[in-house]
């Protein structure tokens, strides 16, 4: 399998994927620093997870949604 120029097997070193998700806190210098700092760390690759907390809770009041139990 191919990403890139990137030949992916068994027989080859594991494919890195370094996570930047809100680290950067809605910085873009802090971003571009992040990535920057993954580049030389060696990584193959930057995964951008991008969400807001809106998008991924639930609005419940059910107990079963509850830590207040």
């Amino acid at each position: 399998m191919l990403i890139g120029k990137k030949s992916l097997s068994s027989s080859k070193p594991a494919f890195i994927v370094a996570e930047v998700s809100g680290n950067h806190n809605g910085s873009l210098n802090r971003a571009i620093e992040i990535v920057k700092a993954v580049s030389r760390s060696g990584a193959d690759a930057i995964k951008l997870q991008t969400y807001t907390a809106d998008s991924i809770t639930l609005n419940s009041e059910s107990r079963n949604f509850s830590t207040n139990q």
